[in-house]
């Protein structure tokens, strides 16, 4: 957050009326949850700040069109995952369509991703990395962006189109999860010192 106290929808009306300062306030106040968000749908940093700067831009673009009435972070953030989304279809239509061209070609990748994902069920982890990754998506998104980066239960929700109470469900479900998880290897902690000699 800023330290300007103008609401988002002031401060987006004096953007379409031609106020840059106004809108860089706007641009500074949700570009970290934004990327946060594009970052959690893509997996890619670099991907997920270009898809930012694109949602930034239509922003500014329709800032005469928006109902200043209406909460403005749901708005932008229903942009940045309809872009995110946009992209990743993309993506996976351009992976489809090199894996057949690679296997036109006689060099199927379906041996080197066995490899990599062989080498990377190898890697030893610690029981709660492990066990985030277990989470269902939503429940890890939201555990993410409230316990560990500290995003608001109200922004989250925002972020993501769902109710605050489904925020807070998800985060409640994810920290049982993790404490079950960390229970069930201190308890096998204990029980492998009790059986050494």
């Amino acid at each position: 957050m800023t330290g300007d106290l103008r609401q988002d929808g002031e401060l987006l009306a004096l953007a379409a009326r031609g106020d840059s300062d106004a809108f860089a306030v706007l641009v500074r106040r949700h570009i970290r949850s934004a990327t946060i968000l594009a970052t959690q749908m893509l997996g890619d940093q670099d991907d997920a700040e270009d898809i930012v700067q694109v949602a930034f831009t239509i922003v500014y673009e329709r800032s005469s069109s928006f109902d200043i009435r209406r909460p403005f972070a749901p708005w932008f953030f229903a942009i940045v995952r309809k872009l995110a989304m946009n992209h990743r279809a993309r993506e996976i239509r351009r992976a489809t369509l090199l894996g057949i061209w690679q296997r036109l070609r006689g060099n199927s990748p379906v041996a080197q991703s066995h490899a990599t994902a062989s080498a990377d069920a190898a890697i030893d982890v610690d029981i709660v990395t492990e066990e985030i990754s277990r989470l269902p998506r939503m429940q890890r998104a939201c555990f993410e962006l409230v316990a560990v980066r500290g995003i608001s239960i109200g922004e989250a929700a925002a972020m993501h189109g769902i109710s605050e109470s489904t925020v807070r469900q998800h985060v409640f479900r994810a920290k049982q999860a993790l404490s079950r998880a960390l229970g069930n290897e201190n308890e096998s902690a204990s029980l492998r010192g009790a059986q050494r000699p």
